[in-house]
């Protein structure tokens, strides 16, 4: 078979939506807070400073990523 002969595969692109990380790292410091408060004995502080810092981190990827959690403006 040459290689005239052979049909090349058309690529299509596609634009892939960007996923948001937000839910994951919030619970990802849900969790981490959790188990390191009942391991400092302070449960409720450490726990909120995980949420917290989960928010603030899937807020900065998701802001790099491109992902708005605002409307824009019309």
């Amino acid at each position: 078979m040459s290689q005239t002969s052979r049909k090349k595969s058309v690529k299509t692109s596609k634009k892939l939506k960007a996923t948001s990380f937000m839910a994951m790292c919030i619970s990802c410091g849900l969790f981490l807070g959790f188990g390191l408060g009942a391991m400092l004995n302070n449960v409720l502080l450490v726990t909120l400073i995980g949420l917290l810092s989960g928010a603030a981190i899937g807020y900065y990827i998701d802001k790099k990523n491109g992902i708005a959690y605002t409307q824009p403006r019309h």
